[in-house]
């Protein structure tokens, strides 16, 4: 049975951080990226901007709609889950505590100390629906989207990620979500195709990048400066227009071949 939180509770964000290591996964309609990390000490910045240095996080907690704890079948190395939802948000993001760092006692203190009320799951369908905005694509941008799910080896990000695996750089990746901000470095090991999706293993083990390519509707390669530092830089949007996922690598070597990856793909 999921539980609703105080989710407004003033104790709420400090005690997250206090149940150590946590599994955070940030997901939005073309990306998801997954990463196990302790928090460390959440930081405000500005009025209305939470801070999570160790997590690479950043959330709005004016944005934040609900949040409801969840013990998952399907994950079953995790003791339970937290699903943060946001304000015209289509994706919750989610916490899971790792079972051998912390054998769930952290959590279920958590849980205690901010349990409202219990819910069945389809009441917890039936309030998201109340403010979570549908998505329906349209005939011909859906023909298209399951076209690039049908070939995610196609798609221009492919050729840019085995890229960045073959030569072993470290890509700074940062995905977008409605009312938060999730960022880390990804050195990736191994590149998959599997189910439609383009998936990038981190070579620590402690991170996962997915890519659905179906709504991944425009890319920009170009070169950003950053800090005085030049960076080629990669940013996906989704058929919405919104940003939803940025990447970069040190210089800017990479603009030229990885632009004619996309006007390839554009050719085809």
């Amino acid at each position: 049975m999921p539980i609703r939180l105080l989710h407004h509770a003033p104790a709420l964000f400090e005690e997250l951080t206090r149940l150590g290591m946590l599994c955070v996964r940030g997901k939005n309609l073309t990306a998801e990226l997954v990463a196990i990390a302790d928090p460390g000490e959440a930081v405000l910045k500005g009025s209305d901007r939470l801070l999570f240095p160790g997590l690479g996080l950043s959330l709005l907690p004016s944005r934040l709609a609900g949040l409801h704890a969840l013990r998952l079948a399907r994950l079953p190395q995790h003791v339970g889950m937290l699903e943060f939802d946001f304000e015209k948000g289509s994706f919750p993001l989610s916490i899971a505590v790792p079972d051998e760092f912390s054998a769930g006692s952290r959590l279920k203190s958590f849980v205690a100390a901010f349990c409202a009320e219990e819910v069945t799951v389809e009441e917890l369908f039936a309030w998201r629906a109340e403010f979570t905005p549908a998505f329906e694509a349209c005939p011909c941008c859906q023909s298209i989207a399951d076209q690039r799910r049908a070939c995610p080896e196609r798609h221009p990000l492919a050729p840019i990620l085995a890229d960045l695996a073959e030569l072993r750089l470290s890509a700074h990746c940062r995905l977008i979500g409605s009312g938060f901000d999730f960022s880390r470095f990804i050195t990736t090991r191994a590149l998959s195709f599997d189910e439609g999706t383009i998936t990038a293993n981190d070579d620590g083990g402690d991170c996962v990048l997915r890519i659905d390519p179906a709504f991944a509707h425009a890319i920009w390669v170009l070169p950003v400066q950053v800090d005085g530092e030049c960076r080629t830089t990669v940013r996906v949007y989704d058929t919405l227009g919104s940003l939803n996922l940025e990447l970069s690598v040190p210089g800017d070597q990479f603009v030229a071949p990885w632009q004619s990856y996309c006007a390839q793909a554009c050719s085809q």
